[in-house]
């Protein structure tokens, strides 16, 4: 059942379904980054699921990949690893395109 409904004409559910697209998109790839960040800065247990849920919070205070991308920036820094924002943008790429072909999958069974 999709997550907003309500009945209104067959272009208007198409937008619908794409915003929820988007919407289910980007809240998969902000854990699934998430979970990277904290793996390449050995977080395990609790302190992964408590920067998990930081870097997921700051994304709904400010949703801005560029809000999100200095935070694990200067999340890195200060755990002395030494990453370029290219290359978290490049595994913002990567985990989207990840997500958009199990989806398409998904969609076409």
């Amino acid at each position: 059942m999709p997550m907003f409904s309500f009945n209104k004409s067959s272009y208007e559910s198409r937008i619908l379904n794409v915003l929820q697209d988007k919407f289910f998109i980007t809240a998969r790839r902000n854990k699934i980054l998430a979970k990277w960040a904290a793996g390449r800065m050995n977080y395990t247990g609790a302190q992964l699921s408590q920067y998990v849920r930081s870097v997921i919070f700051a994304y709904l205070i400010v949703p801005n990949d560029r809000k999100m991308i200095e935070k694990i920036l200067a999340d890195f820094k200060s755990a002395h690893i030494n990453i370029s924002e290219e290359e978290i943008k490049l595994k913002i790429h990567a985990i989207e395109g990840r997500i958009k072909n199990k989806m398409r999958l998904n969609h076409a069974s």
